[in-house]
C-alpha cells in the first residue's frame, strides 16, 4: 500500500481533464458496479454533491477513449482539410500590428511614470496643493493600470497565437506520419489536448492545445 506523497503521485489521463459543460466543474473518477462486471467513469463533482445543482450524468472511461481515438483518426484522414488551413491562418495572423501596440503601451507607460515623478517632485518642493496633487496622482495612477492590462492582453494574445501556431505543427507532424493507432495512450492524450468538455452523455468536446476544440459523439464500448 502506497503511503505519503508518493499515494497522489498516481494520476489517470483524465485527471482533473473534464469540465462539466452544465456547471463548469471537474469531473471525478469513479468504479461502477453491474452484474457482468465493475467499470470505471468519470462524474461532474456537483451532480456527485448534489443531483439538483448539476444534471450532468456520467460519462465511461472507455467511451472517451474510443471518441479520442476516434478524434486523432479523423485528423489522420482529414489534415488537408482541418489541420492546414488552421496553420495557415495562424501564420496569417497580424502580429506585427500587435507588437507596434505593445511597444507605443510601453512608451506611454514610460511617460506616466516620469509624469508621476513630476509631480511628486513638485509637491515635495510646495509647488503645488496637496488636493490638486492627489487628484492628479490618482488620474495618473489610473491611467497606468489601464494601460499595463492592455499591454498585457495584447502581450498574452500574440504568445497565445504564437504557442498555438506550435502546437498545431507538432500536431500535424504527428498525424502526417501515417501511423495506425490502435489503442489509447496517455501519453499521446496528454501530448495534444488540454482539456475536454462534457457537452452530454452522449456528445464532449475535446480542447486541444494548439487552439482547436472538436467535438465528438461518445459511442457505448
Amino acid at each position: 500500500m502506497e503511503t505519503g506523497i508518493g499515494k497522489y503521485q498516481h494520476l489517470y489521463a483524465f485527471s482533473g481533464k473534464i469540465i462539466c459543460g452544465e456547471c463548469g466543474v471537474k469531473f471525478k473518477r469513479r468504479q461502477h458496479y453491474k452484474p457482468s462486471g465493475k467499470y470505471v467513469s468519470w462524474t461532474c463533482n456537483t451532480h456527485i454533491t448534489d443531483k439538483n445543482a448539476c444534471s450532468m450524468m456520467f460519462i465511461r472511461d472507455e467511451d472517451i477513449k474510443l471518441a479520442f481515438l476516434r478524434m486523432i483518426r479523423k485528423l489522420q484522414t482529414a489534415q488537408t482539410q482541418v489541420l492546414k488551413p488552421f496553420i495557415s491562418d495562424l501564420k496569417g495572423t497580424n502580429n506585427k500590428g500587435r507588437l507596434h501596440q505593445v511597444l507605443d503601451l510601453e512608451e506611454q507607460i514610460e511617460q506616466n511614470a516620469e509624469q508621476i515623478m513630476v509631480l511628486t517632485n513638485l509637491m515635495a518642493s510646495n509647488y503645488i496643493e496637496p488636493e490638486i496633487f492627489h487628484a492628479e496622482k490618482n488620474r495618473l495612477t489610473l491611467e497606468a493600470d489601464r494601460l499595463a492590462k492592455e499591454k498585457e492582453v495584447l502581450s498574452k494574445s500574440i504568445n497565445g497565437d504564437l504557442t498555438h501556431l506550435d502546437e498545431a505543427q507538432k500536431l500535424m507532424r504527428f498525424v502526417s506520419k501515417k501511423t495506425e493507432i490502435k489503442e489509447f495512450e496517455d501519453t499521446l492524450f496528454l501530448e495534444y489536448v488540454d482539456t475536454i468538455t462534457a457537452r452530454s452523455r452522449d456528445e464532449i468536446t475535446f480542447n486541444l492545445k494548439c487552439g482547436l476544440n472538436l467535438t465528438e459523439r461518445l459511442v457505448r464500448a
